[in-house]
């Protein structure tokens, strides 16, 4: 007897469906911003610590202390994410 409308039942997946996509806004907002400080973070990188100078053998010395100091603080999503900066850099 007290069974919803179908009205009723639309609006709610709308007011769920605009929900998701305005968070996924802010989140998409953020995760750029979080890129753009991270690709300056590595762009300073040799500013900001003492970095080996390049060589034939290394010739990104300072993408190798970043990816190496990302994996010893144990956070394989902020790892995986330096890493993925770091190469679409070196494209």
């Amino acid at each position: 007897m007290n069974e919803p409308s179908k009205r009723d039942i639309l609006l709610v997946e709308l007011e769920r469906e605009r929900s998701i996509r305005r968070t996924m806004k802010l989140l998409y907002a953020k995760r750029s911003r979080i890129r753009d400080e991270l690709d300056r973070l590595i762009s300073h990188l040799s500013l900001l610590v003492a970095v080996p100078d390049k060589t034939a053998e290394d010739p990104q010395p300072e993408s190798d202390i970043l990816i190496e100091a990302a994996k010893r603080i144990d956070d394989t999503v902020f790892t995986n994410l330096l890493i993925q900066i770091i190469q679409e850099r070196q494209k």
